[in-house]
């Protein structure tokens, strides 16, 4: 257990547990149990804690809990966006985030599933404040994988006369329907055929 730690140290004072990777670590335990079943115990072992450390930074359970899928939502973002922008084909891009995502739909990782799939599952649409995350998080997918379309008309390697918009909007669809089907033990080839079919429509 660590000492009690205030949100924002003063400068000069060193910070007794790193903020972003207990907010990680919290991640994890929500993950693994959901919102609800996630206990104060839980989280403090997760995390490695101790209580007044945890209420000093987070001050409580929901607020750790946005937290930690604000960072999932932040590295997902990223992720895609990184690879999305490669140089060279555009629409080689988006075969390679379509069959990245289809390799995380299988085995131990697709057992596990997307934690933001999992929240909206538990959560939504009850929650306000989970739904407007999990909506961003959609919407800045489908605007990412419609630039790279977008790009890809230009390019003359996507067909200029489809929506990009409409295209980006059912590979986003494609995504989550794979790791929905992950949990349900889905096999490697079957989630990378799915992508070939995917890539159809945009010529």
């Amino acid at each position: 257990m660590v000492a009690d730690t205030p949100t924002s140290p003063s400068p000069g004072r060193p910070r007794e547990f790193e903020f972003d990777d207990a907010v990680r670590r919290a991640k994890d335990v929500f993950w693994d149990r959901g919102y609800h079943d996630a206990s104060l115990p839980d989280l403090l072992e997760g995390m490695g804690l101790s209580r007044g450390s945890f209420y000093k930074a987070f001050g409580d359970k929901k607020g750790i809990f946005l937290r930690a899928l604000d960072a999932y939502i932040e590295d997902a973002l990223r992720e895609v966006g990184d690879v999305l922008a490669a140089e060279g084909s555009p629409k080689a891009a988006i075969r390679h985030a379509l069959l990245r995502n289809a390799d995380q739909s299988f085995g131990a990782e697709g057992l596990r599933g997307c934690f933001v799939v999992l929240t909206a599952t538990e959560m939504l649409p009850g929650d306000e404040e989970v739904s407007v995350r999990v909506s961003r998080l959609f919407r800045r997918l489908r605007e990412l994988y419609a630039g790279a379309i977008i790009r890809g008309q230009a390019a003359g390697e996507i067909d200029a006369g489809r929506d990009p918009h409409a295209l980006a909007r059912f590979l986003v669809c494609q995504i989550q329907g794979m790791r929905v089907l992950g949990k349900a033990g889905a096999d490697r080839a079957d989630m990378r055929g799915v992508i070939e079919l995917a890539l159809e429509p945009l010529g």
